[in-house]
């Protein structure tokens, strides 16, 4: 029996090392995303990447490029809402639409809080890369909802009940963007909310519990 979980620990290992390279070959680490280049792009990233998309203007450039970084949402229903949350941004599926038997035909719409109410972490103070960072981690929970059924989509939300899960489903979120090669660009999201942003200390320290910091988002990416 010992063998057999000596073994298994090897295969293990082995095998998140394999995915490991293997999304690093994929997706490859860019340490700053420019906007210029992006926006001479641009024409290209609506054609591919713009369907079934509701976009805000002020955002497109970011949106267009984080989605670049995930082709299988290409069809996918996205809407971009501006309006005020509790948070900078949230995603979730459009309750109708979870009743579609097929997953693919679901719709979601991420929510952007633009508020300039002192002490909020504003997506437009952000710079360009951070930007670009937030909204990969918002697409990896579209294909994190895109994966499960009704009830699992129900039990991530009750994984915001405790913070000890939260916790759990939030770092996993961030490990996959970090994985998509959007790992610098996280990286300058984190930087900006706890060291440039106008957020209350409580908010901040909240977010260094629940989110990957900036020191920990570079130990991922450095392997």
């Amino acid at each position: 029996m010992k063998g057999f979980w000596v073994k298994f620990s090897i295969i293990f290992v082995f095998c998140s090392f394999f995915i490991s390279e293997v999304n690093a070959q994929l997706y490859p680490q860019e340490r700053k995303i420019d906007s210029l280049l992006v926006l001479s792009e641009i024409d290209s990233l609506r054609k591919e990447f713009g369907a079934n998309k509701e976009i805000p203007a002020r955002y497109e450039l970011e949106i267009l490029k984080a989605l670049s970084y995930f082709p299988e949402l290409k069809n996918v229903s996205i809407s971009f809402k501006v309006q005020e949350i509790k948070t900078t941004l949230n995603t979730r599926p459009k309750v109708a639409s979870l009743f579609f038997r097929r997953k693919c035909k679901r719709k979601y719409v991420v929510r952007i809080d633009e508020s300039t109410a002192f002490e909020k972490v504003t997506l437009r103070d952000a710079n360009f890369n951070g930007r670009i960072g937030v909204f990969g981690h918002e697409f990896c929970h579209i294909i994190d909802y895109s994966e499960r059924g009704f009830f699992g989509i129900l039990g991530r939300g009750f994984a915001y009940v405790s913070k000890k899960s939260k916790e759990k489903f939030e770092k996993e979120i961030d490990r996959k963007t970090i994985d998509r090669g959007l790992g610098w660009q996280l990286y300058d999201w984190s930087y900006y909310v706890l060291n440039e942003s106008n957020g209350t200390e409580k908010y901040k320290e909240f977010k260094r519990l629940i989110y990957l910091e900036t020191r920990e988002i570079e130990e991922v990416i450095g392997g």
